[in-house]
């Protein structure tokens, strides 16, 4: 049975008979899709009624035609203004992503849609209203990628070398992938895997891996394993088992920055009557939230847990400690 085509498809085949003059019907466009009349009516009455396609009926002829052969059918026509700045502004946005997975397939299939677009939408128009920052992404092998790909695919081992980035020691290492993931804040690829050298699930920065390729070893991903309940134990790429309410109280000042981003999956917000704000979040990963809240300085106190305090308090002591000391 022929596959089932979407209506664009079956209206760009009227189009054509049309123009070629061979007078189509609703039976016979209906028998060359295995669709029912019916559907095939609601095409034609789509691009009558809304396109504005002059369609007529010749019943001596039992079919369709055009009675006016300047108009013309482009898929432009099945979007509105906003639809098609939207898919403008879209492309420049991917501009930026140039030299990562995916933007080649994404770009031509952008392209080969604008190309019909009204000749008075043009990306020179959106570039006085819309600008975008740089990508800096690390460039990725594309490669690589595509191994990675194939194996999560097929469920087979990897093998990899890889190098960590505490230490810039490379290892070697063979690993069950189970998902990619793309992190918008961090601006990188992650590979989540059962690493056989750790015994344990592991993530792994795509950038950092320096040798890949497959195996013929199949693997099975436990029915346990949720990519959502892994990334609430995770904060800002950092994995622990353990999940501790945390509780970090913001000055007014910085609040107003906080209260603006999504941080944490499990987040809760709570308003101060001073302007300040309570940021609640369920989460491992204590020593990545240490050095997160280091980052704002007098702005922040942790109030929760009180290991988290501890650890905050020993790194400030450290720090004090090797700048008494005048170089």
């Amino acid at each position: 049975m022929r596959q089932s085509r979407p209506p664009l498809v079956r209206m760009q085949y009227i189009d054509r008979q049309l123009r070629d003059n061979s007078y189509p019907n609703c039976t016979g466009i209906a028998r060359h899709f295995e669709v029912s009349t019916k559907s095939i009516q609601r095409d034609v009455d789509y691009m009558r009624d809304l396109l504005h396609a002059p369609i007529h009926f010749d019943s001596k002829k039992n079919g369709y035609y055009y009675s006016k052969r300047e108009w013309v059918f482009l898929p432009s026509t099945t979007f509105d203004r906003q639809e098609a700045e939207a898919l403008i502004v879209t492309k420049k946005v991917l501009a930026q992503y140039q030299g990562t997975p995916y933007y080649q397939e994404v770009s031509r299939a952008l392209d080969k849609v604008l190309q019909y677009l009204p000749g008075a939408l043009l990306p020179s128009q959106l570039s006085e209203i819309y600008s975008f920052e740089p990508f800096t992404s690390t460039a990725i092998d594309p490669h690589f990628f595509a191994l990675i790909e194939d194996a999560i695919r097929n469920k087979v081992k990897l093998n990899l070398t890889y190098r960590a980035f505490w230490n810039s020691k490379e290892t070697e290492r063979i690993v069950q992938p189970y998902r990619l993931h793309y992190s918008h804040t961090k601006e990188n690829w992650t590979l989540f895997s059962y690493c056989e050298l750790r015994n344990e699930i592991r993530s792994f920065i795509v950038s950092r891996i320096r040798q890949v390729s497959l195996t013929k070893t199949p693997f099975t991903i436990p029915c346990t394993f949720s990519i959502d309940s892994y990334l609430e134990k995770s904060f800002d790429q950092i994995h622990e088992e353990e999940i501790m309410d945390v509780v970090i109280l913001f000055t007014p000042y910085q609040a107003q920055w906080i209260r603006e981003h999504r941080w944490h999956s499990t987040q809760v917000i709570e308003e101060q009557t001073d302007g300040s704000v309570l940021l609640k979040m369920r989460i491992g990963a204590l020593d990545a939230v240490m050095h997160w809240v280091l980052r704002y300085g007098k702005e922040a106190e942790v109030l929760e847990p009180k290991e988290l305090r501890r650890m905050i308090n020993e790194e400030l002591r450290l720090t004090t400690e090797r700048y008494k000391t005048e170089r």
